[in-house]
């Protein structure tokens, strides 16, 4: 998510824009304000949605009028969420112009069923968007030349959604809840980088003499994938199975702009 908004700021900055580029934390969203002339929101799918910041962030300011464009990365399945973020944001006042999704490795249920060092794994992690740079270059001309889509998008697949997936969402949703409770650190792991503290974007994560964990959580995985000793887990659900780090991600989308030629 990061590697693909620093390729939208770069593009941007080429066409002589002007850019504030935020990163959608808990402190952030409460220094909000409204001097912007278009807004790119951005962020990875969690159980087929938004994260709940992406909500307070849209609530905390006003539309008016101005142009918004929603992109998002995908493990495999986003649900309806831009349906769910572009009704927001027309309620808050925003006239919403276009919607990119990529696939890239998942902060989904992919991360707690496959095992490290397997043929899966290897199958799994090719799993992303190809084309990224002209696809988000496509994305952003919408900017100033796309049309307002005013109904809300609705996936074609709605209808099974309803009578398959929904019944397992629920299941998942309450798992959910359950796992936010069994983050975990392995003391004779960790190193106490305070990288999980100091990136966790809802403040949930403390020091106090030991990694604690409280209860604001989105699962967006941060913490775990991201931890340089695989110290953090969920009760032991995430042990050994498949971590996708920033680094890990950002060779990737490196990967691909070079095969698409770009500097």
């Amino acid at each position: 998510m990061f590697k693909s908004a620093e390729i939208r700021k770069k593009i941007l900055l080429n066409e002589n824009h002007v850019v504030k580029s935020i990163r959608i934390t808990e402190k952030s969203i409460r220094v909000l304000d409204n001097d912007f002339d278009i807004l790119i929101i951005g962020f990875p799918i969690i159980f087929r949605n938004a994260p709940e910041l992406v909500y307070k962030a849209l609530e905390n300011i006003s539309g008016e009028k101005r142009s918004i464009l929603v992109f998002f990365t995908k493990g495999l399945y986003s649900g309806n969420a831009f349906k769910f973020i572009q009704k927001k944001a027309m309620e808050k006042g925003f006239s919403v112009k276009g919607f990119l999704n990529l696939y890239m490795l998942g902060m989904d249920l992919f991360t707690y069923v496959i095992s490290s060092g397997t043929f899966l794994e290897k199958l799994y992690t090719k799993v992303h968007s190809r084309n990224i740079y002209n696809k988000i270059k496509k994305f952003l001309d919408k900017m100033h030349k796309g049309k307002e889509i005013k109904k809300v998008y609705t996936k074609w697949y709605t209808f099974f959604d309803e009578l398959v997936v929904k019944p397992l969402e629920i299941k998942a949703d309450n798992d959910h809840k359950d796992w936010i409770k069994g983050f975990n650190t392995n003391k004779n792991l960790c190193i106490e980088c305070m990288k999980c503290v100091e990136g966790c974007p809802r403040n949930n994560i403390e020091y106090k003499d030991k990694i604690t964990f409280e209860h604001n959580c989105d699962v967006c995985l941060f913490c775990i994938n991201n931890c340089p000793k695989m110290a953090i887990n969920i009760y032991t659900k995430t042990v050994n199975k498949v971590k996708i780090s920033e680094e890990r991600i950002n060779k990737i989308f490196e990967k691909e702009l070079r095969r698409q030629n770009v500097t």
